[in-house]
């Protein structure tokens, strides 16, 4: 019996070695950056118009994190006939996934056509364009030379940030005031902004 009960330990130990792998479920919206918008076809129908968006995200630090993801330009209808383009990054990643710390960033092209009547440029808005809780509509997306009061909006989360790019500083309510602010700054007085220059800090003192 003895045996029977350590023979039937032994198989069940083995059956486990091989279970199925878990997973985790992954979708988060991402900053989408390189944003373009061309007019295209709007259908049969004359009162449409459709305008074709593209940009660029980074899926993952390195190709080992970006095993098992996908991105996508989603639309997403805000109501009062307004619609937002969310860049998307979704799939299934295994628990046991180890990667490397390497810093090999992977970058994606994604792209969505959106459709509607009339003043479509006005009602249809890119969310986290370069940075996370920004908003830009089509129509600024559309100017080639951007003005300094380019329209951008910012959540209203209070994590008060400094941000600072060689000897500019600006201080706001969170890193995308701030931010915004250091880039109107730079426009009207002619400074080359590069965001590859700025340090943004969490200033716990004002929290």
């Amino acid at each position: 019996m003895l045996r029977f009960t350590c023979m039937f330990f032994g198989l069940s130990f083995a059956l486990s070695s091989f279970a199925a792998p878990k997973y985790f479920q992954i979708k988060r919206e991402v900053v989408i950056s390189d944003v373009s918008v061309e007019a295209t076809n709007g259908g049969f129908n004359p009162a449409f118009t459709a305008y074709s968006v593209k940009g660029q995200l980074m899926l993952a630090s390195n190709p080992c994190r970006a095993q098992g993801l996908t991105a996508f330009l989603q639309v997403k209808a805000v109501g009062q006939g307004k619609q937002h383009l969310v860049a998307m990054i979704k799939g299934r990643q295994r628990a046991d996934l180890i990667c490397t710390a390497e810093f090999e960033p992977v970058f994606v092209e994604v792209a969505a056509t959106v459709r509607g009547e009339g003043t479509l440029v006005d009602s249809v808005f890119v969310r986290n364009v370069d940075e996370l809780g920004t908003l830009r509509s089509l129509t600024s997306l559309m100017i080639r030379e951007i003005s300094c009061e380019q329209e951008t909006f910012c959540t209203r989360e209070f994590r008060p940030t400094t941000c600072v790019m060689r000897d500019i500083e600006f201080k706001g309510n969170n890193r995308c005031e701030a931010l915004s602010e250091m880039r109107r700054f730079a426009c009207l007085n002619s400074i080359v902004y590069a965001v590859d220059d700025v340090v943004c800090t969490f200033d716990a003192s004002r929290f």
